[in-house]
């Protein structure tokens, strides 16, 4: 929202009219839902602002905070189509990430209302009341859709790597590190540590490929998803990237077992009763 009119309007370089020329023609949506003046831009955002706060802290309850998620996506959408020019990884990732929460229920577990609900009511173990079945199952669907979609990105991803020469030749996270213009910090000493690098280039491919099938063991998941956080991180930490590294993360949380979760937050945060 701070660069609002950079962005959405003709200051940006992409005029109202004919937004969509932009997206390529594989790509290009058949139905306009972009805003046609700064106004629009603004309630697109404002909407989705207030939209993303009641989801989140589920103000509107089972059916409620689907409605939500759906709003936010749209408004997501139309302003991805608004200017495709600045459209990144992260923007795209968010864009798979909300569908699948089009989908579930935000209100039950970790959110403001149940915690209000706990409050009013007082809470036992012996009195949880999970969602009705017809959410819960629509839950799994979002849920399974994140999950699996998140897998793809890496599987896709790490085989890509495989077809350009510098990941086989181990100077690929090289060619980055040692660039000034794209890292926060000076790195350049690690060239007297080959290894390193070496670790860093094949670990990356190795993750990639192989962790999201970890993912799903139970053995090995805390691993592998301590490995990935470990890899963004680092992204974050060394090139900035901290919006495309918290929104991988975010989908990790749905790896882990809500019986974790129960156990160590139950006392502050219950399913509310129907």
């Amino acid at each position: 929202m701070f660069q609002t009119e950079y962005y959405f309007t003709d200051l940006g370089g992409v005029p109202w009219d004919g937004a969509l020329n932009l997206v390529p023609e594989f790509f290009r949506p058949s139905v306009e839902l972009y805003p046609k003046n700064l106004s629009a831009v603004w309630s697109v955002q404002i909407v989705l602002v207030l939209a993303l706060i009641t989801s989140t802290i589920g103000a509107f309850g089972r059916i409620g905070s689907r409605i939500a998620w759906i709003v936010v996506y749209g408004c997501h959408l139309s302003l991805l189509q608004r200017n495709y020019s600045i459209v990144y990884g992260a923007d795209m990732v968010t864009s798979f990430w909300l569908f699948g929460l089009c989908f579930t229920d935000s209100s039950e577990r970790l959110s403001l209302r149940s915690y209000l609900a706990r409050k009013r009511r007082g809470f036992t173990k012996s009195t949880l009341q999970f969602e009705p079945v017809w959410s819960r199952m629509l839950t799994s669907v979002g849920i399974r859709l994140i999950q699996i979609q998140l897998c793809i990105i890496y599987v896709y991803t790490g085989f890509e790597k495989l077809k350009g020469g510098d990941w086989w030749d181990q100077t690929a996270v090289w060619k980055v590190l040692g660039n000034e213009q794209l890292m926060l910090m000076d790195l350049s000493f690690l060239r007297n540590v080959p290894l390193a690098i070496g670790i860093a280039t094949w670990g990356t491919v190795l993750f990639e490929i192989y962790g999201p099938f970890f993912f799903w063991q139970r053995t090995t998941r805390k691993w592998s998803l301590m490995a990935g956080w470990l890899l963004h991180i680092g992204i974050a930490a060394t090139m900035g990237l901290y919006i495309f590294s918290l929104t991988m993360m975010s989908a990790y949380f749905l790896f882990i077992d809500n019986r974790w979760i129960d156990s160590r937050f139950s006392s502050w945060f219950a399913p509310r009763s129907s």
